[in-house]
């Protein structure tokens, strides 16, 4: 909630708007966008990451 941008890799764009919006109603100055992905198709992948890379954020991944 502090200047954090989520990005989420989903392979269905349509459901993932329900999971957007519910995120939003529950935190109103999220930033999110839903990038689709596909892990099965590794071409999926790769778009997914040129896609992200170009949206110029860190990746942070929780531990």
């Amino acid at each position: 909630m502090h200047g954090v941008y989520v990005v989420m890799g989903v392979r269905n764009m349509a459901s993932s708007k329900e999971a957007n919006e519910a995120i939003v109603k529950k935190i109103p100055i999220v930033k999110i966008e839903a990038m689709e992905l596909n892990l099965s198709s590794l071409a999926s992948v790769r778009k997914f990451a040129w896609e992200f890379n170009s949206l110029g954020l860190p990746l942070n991944l929780p531990m």
